[in-house]
C-alpha cells in the first residue's frame, strides 16, 4: 500500500458490483487496478465504464501489484477465492454469505487473523443510520429491557416464470441465502450470538431445494433475552419491492422501524426519522450505509486495526443459514 492508497482487485462484476465500484473508484484512498469477470458481455461494459485493465480470471493477476480484493461473486466460490487471496496476505471484502460451509468459513477466518489481514463480510445493514440508532437503544435499555424482536424482509424477486441463475439453482441459491442471511445478521448484530435455532417453517415454491419462504427462531438465554423471529419471503406478489421491517417489544414499549424511521410506542411516544440522524457521508450511491462500510473496512486496512467481530458473526450466521436449510420438518 504505498501514500496510504489503497489498490483494490474487484472479482466479480456482476449486480452486486454496481454498487461497490463506484465507491471503490470516488473514495480518496482507494484506486481501483482491475476487475475480474469470466462473462464476456460484462468484461465488455466493464472495459468501456471504467478506465482500468478487466480480465477473464485470477490467473491474470499474477503481474498486477494490489493491497485488498473484493470478491463479489456468487457464494460457491467464495470459500477458494479467499482462502487463496488471504494466504497472499490481501485484504478481503467478501460479499455474503461468507461461505456455504461453515467449516470453510471458520476457516477462512482463521487464515485472516494468523495473516494479520483484514477480512470484512458484507452485511451492509450493519452501518445503516437507522439499524445502527436502533442497537443504542438496545443497547441503553432507555425504553426498557428487549423482551423479544421479529424481523421480517420480504420482496417480490422470483416466481414460476423467473429465468433458472444462480440465485434460484442449487445450494447457495434461495431466499434463505439472500434475504435470510441479511435478517439472521441482522438479529445478531441487534442482540449477538442465540445460543439455538429452530427452524419453524420453510417452503421450496417453484423448484426442489430452494427455499423461497422461511420462519426461524433464535434464542437466547433467558436472563440476556427471550427470542428473535425471522421471517423471510423473496416471492410475495403483493410487494413491489424488497423491504427489512424490525420490531423490538421491551417490558415497557414497542420499537419499530422500516429502515428509514424508527417509532416508540408506549410509555413513551417517540418517532426519529433516518433525516434527524448523522448520515453525512462522501459519496452516496444507493445509502449512506454502502459508504460507511466502506469506509470501515479501509481505515481497519489503512491504520492495521484488524476488526473481527462481525466476521465471527457471520460464521456463526453461516452455521444458522446451515441448520435451517438442513433442518427436517
Amino acid at each position: 500500500m504505498k501514500e496510504n492508497i489503497l489498490n483494490c482487485i474487484v472479482v466479480g462484476a456482476g449486480r452486486i458490483a454496481l454498487s461497490h465500484i463506484p465507491h471503490i473508484i470516488t473514495h480518496a484512498r482507494t484506486e481501483l487496478v482491475g476487475v475480474v469477470e469470466p462473462n464476456f458481455f460484462m468484461r465488455f461494459v466493464m472495459k468501456r465504464l471504467l478506465k482500468v485493465p478487466v480480465y477473464k480470471s485470477i490467473e491474470s493477476l499474477n503481474n498486477i501489484q494490489f493491497d485488498a480484493v473484493f470478491i463479489l461473486t456468487p457464494p460457491n466460490v467464495h470459500y477458494n477465492l479467499s482462502k487463496d487471496f488471504l494466504k497472499k496476505k490481501k485484504h478481503v471484502f467478501l460479499e455474503k454469505p461468507l461461505t456455504l460451509d461453515p467449516k470453510h468459513s471458520e476457516s477462512l477466518l482463521k487464515l485472516a487473523q494468523d495473516n494479520c489481514v483484514q477480512f470484512t463480510c458484507g452485511y451492509v445493514y450493519r452501518h445503516h443510520p437507522i439499524y445502527l440508532k436502533l442497537k443504542e437503544f438496545v443497547n441503553s435499555g432507555e425504553y426498557g429491557k428487549p423482551v423479544r424482536c421479529s424481523i421480517r424482509m420480504v420482496g417480490n424477486v422470483v416466481n414460476s416464470d423467473s429465468p433458472k441463475t444462480w440465485r434460484s439453482t442449487g445450494k447457495g441459491s434461495g431466499c434463505l441465502y439472500d434475504y435470510g442471511c441479511h435478517a439472521i445478521d441482522l438479529g445478531m448484530f441487534l442482540f449477538g450470538q442465540p445460543s439455538s435455532v429452530t427452524c419453524v417453517s420453510k417452503d421450496e415454491l417453484f423448484q426442489s431445494g430452494v427455499i423461497d419462504r422461511f420462519t426461524a427462531k433464535l434464542h437466547y438465554e433467558e436472563s440476556v433475552y427471550s427470542e428473535t423471529e425471522i421471517y423471510c419471503n423473496w416471492a410475495d406478489k403483493t410487494v413491489r419491492k424488497a423491504g427489512l421491517t424490525v420490531e423490538v417489544h421491551t417490558e415497557d414499549n414497542i420499537i419499530t422501524t422500516d429502515g428509514q424511521a424508527i417509532t416508540i410506542k408506549g410509555t413513551h411516544d417517540e418517532r426519529y426519522s433516518i433525516k434527524d440522524l448523522d448520515t453525512d457521508v462522501t459519496y452516496y450511491l444507493r445509502g449512506e450505509e454502502f459508504q460507511s462500510q466502506m469506509d470501515t473496512f479501509i481505515n481497519s486496512t489503512s491504520n492495521c486495526r484488524f476488526e473481527y467481530l462481525d466476521v465471527a458473526d457471520a460464521v456463526k450466521c453461516d452455521v444458522i443459514i446451515s441448520e435451517l436449510y438442513e433442518a427436517k420438518l
